[in-house]
Parts: C-alpha cells; structure tokens; sequence
C-alpha cells in the first residue's frame, strides 16, 4: 500500500511538473531576445549588391532604367515618385529612374513597371486582396497588385510592391514617421525576380498617432489608414463609413427622441437617452426587430439613414450599427424577454444587423460584440456579409488567447471561438497599450505572434491594433512597425526583424537599446499578467523592480554615451529614456532624490519630444508637470519622513521608557537599602 501511495504522488508530481512546464512553453514559445538574432551588417549587405547577379540596376552611379506609369493614377503618383527618390539616393543616379507614361518610353529604356498599362506583361493572377507580384522579364521589372476591396479607392497592391520591392529586395526599411533607412550603394545588383505575396490579414490598421504621419502608413502597408469622413464619424478608418458606437446616428434624438422615446432604451423605468450614470444608454431594439426578426415599421428609420449614407460615400465598403459606448441595455419586457429567449443582449441586435445585410448585400454590415453585446445569442447565424468586431477590453498583454493561460485570455479566447462558429468574418479589437501610463515602460511584443495565429484560425481577416492617439506612446514607431510587419506576414521573424531596426534606427546605441527591450521582455515573464491598467506598483516585484529600473537606467546613459554628438540619434535614444524616467519616477521606493532627478529630465524631454498627454483621458502635459508629479513627489517626501522621524521617534520612546524604568528600580534599590540599614 505504500509503495502505491508512493507510486501515485510521483504520478502527481511528474504531471503537475508536466503542465507547469507546457504553460512555460506556450507563454515563452515567441520569447523576445533580439541579442541571440543575427545582427545587421549593412557592409556586408551592400557587397552582396554589389555582387554580379542577373539583372543590373545600376552601376558606378549610373542606370537606363525608367519608371513607368499612367498618368491617370493619381492614387500610384507619390508612390512613384518616392520610389525614384529613393532609388536615386541609393545609387547616386541621380539623372535615372525618370516616371514616364508608357507612351514616353524610348527604345533601349530599361523600365520598371507598376501597375496596368500598356507595358504590362506579368500576370498577376496569383495576387489576393490586396497582395501584389514583383517579376523580371529579361531585364525589365514588373511591379502589379491587387485592388483590396474597390478599384475606385486606391491601387493598394501594387503601391504594396513597390514598397515591398524596396524593402526585401533592396534592404530600405521605412522605420519611422520622419526617417526611411536607405543603403547607399552605387552598383546594384539583382536576382531574377519571382515574387508573389499576399497579406494574411485583408484589413490592416495601427492606430497610433505617428502612423497617420507623412504617409508612413502606406509605406508599413496598413491599408485601414485613411481619411476622416466627420458627416458619418469613420475616425479615418480606410473603407469604413460609420465605424463604432452608431446607433444614435442612425436614430438621432435629437429628432426622434420627443415623439418616439419608446425608440430608446428602459433604465430604471423611465425611457432615456441622455448620460445616466456617466454612461450613454442604447435604443430599445425591440422597437425595430422582433424577437423572431422580422421588421417592425421603425427599422425603415434605420435603412432609410445607412441608404442616405451610402449615396453620399459609394466607395465604401463597411458600414457599423453598433451599441453606444456603456452597458444600460433596455430593460422593457419585449427587450428582457429576448435576452432570456437567446441567453445574450445581442440577440435582437444580430437579427437586426441580419436584416440589414439582407438589404445591403454588397455591403459588409458590421457590429460590435463589447459589453454586454459580447455573449454569442444562441440560434442565430450570421449572413455572409456581417462583420462582428470584438474588442475583447478585458483582456491580457502577456497571455496569448490561443492558449487562454489565465482568466482574461481564456475569456477572450472562448468569445472568439464561440464567434467564429456562427461568423465567417470576424474583426479583432486589439488593444496594445497603458491606458493609464501612456509612457510607462510596457514590453507586450512576445505576445502577438500567437494571438495573430489564433486569429487566422478563427475567422479573423480583419485586425485594428489600437495604441495611442497621442504623439509619443512608449516605443510607438517600433511597436507599429513590427505590428504592421506581422500583420502582412504572421510568420515574421520578429527577433531579426528587430536586430535590423535597432541597428539601422539607433547606430551606437543599438546593442544597448536591445538589451533594455530582451531585459524588459524577460522580467515580465514573472508578472502575474500585463493590463491595459496597470500601474507602476503592480509590476514592482518583475520588470518594473528597483533592480530592473536601475538597470534600464544604466542602458539608457550607456546608449547616451555611445552617439554623444549625433542630434538625430540622441534624440531617438531620448525617446526611450523618457520611458525609463516614467518608470523612475514612479518607482516603489524611498528614493526621492533619484526620483526628482529623474522628474527634472523628464520635465525637459517631454516638452522637446511634444508629448501631449501621460494618460488617455485628461493628464495633460502642463498639468502633469505642474500639480499631478508635484503632489506625488510631496507625498513621498512626507513618506520618507515620516520613515526617518518615526523610527526616531520610537527609539526616543523606548529609551525614554529605559530610562525611567533604569531610575524607577534604582530608587526601589534604594529604598529597600534604606529599609535593610533600619
């Protein structure tokens, strides 16, 4: 019996040691280590160019090739012309790659072709949504794409190519907003070109300030940049009209709400449609649609309103109806008698969003699945042209979905899965930053890759990763890179990828700055979870430690030190260190004087870098600077105080009391003395 008991704990134990060991390697299985990757050597890549291959760009300086276009599009025109830019300071030639109409190409002209026209000779069958082919006929080089969701918009495929053409076949790398790392090399060669690529996500969007500038989103390929449309509300989400939070435009109180308040929400018995509890209520949904989905007389409020909207934007692909952004879901007895009848609040809404994708069949019609609206109703399958966002807000930063390794993933993960059984298009709502600490030091790139895997298993083409829309987010151009890189290509080599952009973006510094993101990266591993709220304190003991912060410290000097001199690599540097003096700043600890000394940098960096807010909502930079630090840095003050003078304090105390005690039995002593010589 013994040696049976002791048979079954080893059982135990190697089990236990076993799943210990899984979850280990689904949560480190794409660890950040940027050190172990090969780092760039631009010498090196530019005496491969160099090397004789099969077609010749250009040598010495000098190349007959020209860039062919149509006049016509307009949409490929900048495109163009950044590729001959780049290709003359590249090669030094500065007379060659002239954009010509095809009609204007002169006998002998070397060309590289982009786009249709009547030139073009590849095929371009291969490309899907908005992918494209780059191939050499003899020495001519044919760049063509796909039109992502409507020709009328944008020759996204092929802009596409050029960028890629540039990048995998060139070695540029568009890192930044204000810098495109170009390799200068006056002879290039290239190989016979064969390349066929198309995203694994159709709808590609980094919301993040700095992607919106100087067309760098179209330099990092996210399509789902575009221009703002205010008469509709799309916050310039390319090939969307509304985009979120819709209903009252489609039934607008303002019009609706005197003769017809039983269009909108029941809460707390009284019909509303103002703020209550500083959250906006919803429509009454049950005044649209029956429980059973048909029409009820004031849906046509609703189709008349999207066929409005259609007519003044014909371009557009994705329409929204969705809920305001709250919870107070209508509480009159049809709106509760659905939810018991389909076990969600999103019941009624899907068979609305059915309707209307019935009515607009080459339009996709979008809602939201957040809130209350997240839980699949059951018995109800999507139309073929329904898109559902879900914007999973309570989610985790260090735990993928596709493993689901605590609460919140697994949370998320069985929304999706649950989704997806019902859905053919699913939208994700991804979130990648503090909302509370916009600065704060916040290493989440480990996670992506996973998650990005379990989108493609579950229906998701369609992903917006939302940062910060203020101008500098902790590391935002290098979060929005990669993000952007893996979003084309799931498979990315994250850690290369980051090698390169490190060595190009921060020269001297570079091995530094990759040693502060691997240290970061592997801290976190030891943290309980990474939110979208956390505050400094919650990561005290793992990357946010006293040890860890002193140690980004000293990475930031060295990296300072190692392009002392340099104005625009300083600058970068200081971009990070200004993360790192967030995080001194708030440090769980008694070092106020470290601390100041780090407000006091802080103060000037974030005023030179334009740093608008430490928080998404209010902490404006003046206000931070001059109230919001000062007050907590008094605080501490008073805490470190109180540390010093309180143990004082006590020790006075007890010595005071030893004191008396001492002279309390010396005169008892004496007393009895006294006594004894009577």
């Amino acid at each position: 019996m013994r040696k049976f008991v002791i048979l079954i704990c080893a059982a135990l134990a190697v089990c236990t040691l076993a799943g210990i060991l899984a979850g280990c390697t689904q949560n480190a299985a794409n660890t950040i280590d940027v050190s172990s990757a090969a780092e760039y050597d631009e010498a090196e890549f530019i005496a491969g160019l160099r090397e004789v291959k099969d077609i010749a760009l250009a040598a010495d300086g000098e190349s007959g090739y020209v860039i062919v276009l149509e006049t016509d599009n307009i949409g490929l025109a900048s495109d163009a012309v950044f590729l001959r830019d780049t290709l003359r300071q590249m090669t030094g030639a500065e007379e060659s790659f002239e954009v010509l109409a095809p009609s204007n190409v002169r006998s002998g002209d070397k060309y590289i072709c982009l786009g249709e026209n009547a030139l073009s000779a590849a095929d371009t069958s291969g490309a899907e949504d908005d992918g494209y082919i780059i191939r050499s006929i003899g020495e001519n080089i044919y760049i063509s794409g796909n039109y992502a969701l409507n020709r009328d918009i944008a020759d996204d495929g092929t802009a596409n190519g050029i960028y890629s053409f540039l990048e995998d076949c060139l070695g540029c790398m568009f890192v930044r907003d204000d810098f495109s790392y170009i390799p200068e090399s006056s002879t290039v060669w290239l190989d016979e070109l064969d390349v066929t690529s198309n995203p694994d996500f159709a709808w590609r969007r980094i919301y993040q300030y700095e992607v919106g500038q100087n067309d760098w989103s179209r330099r990092i390929k996210s399509n789902g940049t575009g221009e703002r449309l205010d008469d509709v509300g799309n916050d310039a989400n390319r090939y969307w009209g509304t985009w979120c939070h819709s209903s009252f435009h489609f039934v607008d109180p303002d019009i609706y709400f005197d003769e017809h308040p039983e269009y909108y929400a029941v809460i707390g018995g009284e019909r509303r449609c103002e703020a209550y509890g500083d959250m906006q209520p919803q429509l009454c949904l049950s005044a649209f649609v029956t429980a059973d989905g048909d029409k009820k007389p004031a849906y046509d409020i609703i189709k008349d309103k999207l066929t409005e909207d259609i007519a003044a934007h014909p371009e557009v692909i994705y329409w929204d109806f969705s809920i305001n952004d709250g919870w107070h879901p209508c509480e009159c007895e049809e709106c509760a008698a659905a939810y018991e009848k389909y076990g969600s609040h999103a019941g009624l809404l899907l068979l609305l969003i059915n309707n209307l994708a019935k009515d607009f069949p080459d339009k996709y019609i979008s809602t939201l699945a957040y809130q209350h609206m997240r839980i699949l109703p059951q018995g109800i399958k999507c139309e073929s042209n329904v898109n559902i966002v879900i914007a999973p807000i309570q989610t985790s930063q260090l735990y993928s979905y596709k493993w689901g390794a605590n609460d919140s993933s697994a949370e998320g993960k069985r929304i999706i899965e649950e989704w997806a059984q019902v859905c053919d298009n699913i939208f994700i709502w991804d979130y990648t930053v503090n909302f509370s600490h916009l600065l704060l030091p916040y290493p989440n790139l480990s996670v992506q890759k996973d998650n990005l895997e379990f989108y493609l298993d579950n229906n998701v083409r369609r992903v917006f990763h939302q940062g910060s829309r203020e101008q500098g987010d902790e590391m935002a151009c290098l979060r929005s890179y990669v993000l952007a890189k893996q979003l084309w290509d799931v498979d990315t080599d994250v850690n290369a990828l980051l090698s390169k952009y490190i060595t190009v973006t921060y020269g001297d510094a570079a091995p530094y700055i990759a040693e502060y993101i691997d240290l970061m990266h592997e801290k976190v591993a030891a943290a309980e979870d990474l939110d979208l709220y956390d505050s400094p304190s919650a990561h005290a003991f793992d990357y946010l430690s006293t040890g860890s912060i002193s140690k980004y410290q000293s990475l930031m000097e060295s990296a300072l030190q190692a392009v002392e001199g340099d104005e625009t690599l300083t600058r970068r540097v200081e971009e990070i260190a200004v993360n790192v003096d967030y995080a001194k700043m708030y440090e769980l600890s008694l070092d106020v004087v470290g601390k100041q000394e780090a407000f006091e940098r802080f103060t000037e960096r974030v005023y030179e870098q334009e740093i608008a807010r430490m928080h998404e909502i209010n902490g404006f930079t003046d206000e931070f600077i001059n109230t919001e630090y000062p007050q907590y840095l008094g605080r501490q003050k008073t805490y470190l105080a109180l540390a010093v003078v309180i143990p004082v304090m006590v020790a006075s105390a007890i010595a005071a009391v030893c004191v008396v005690a001492v002279k309390r039995k010396r005169n008892k002593t004496g007393r009895q003395s006294d006594k004894d010589e009577q």
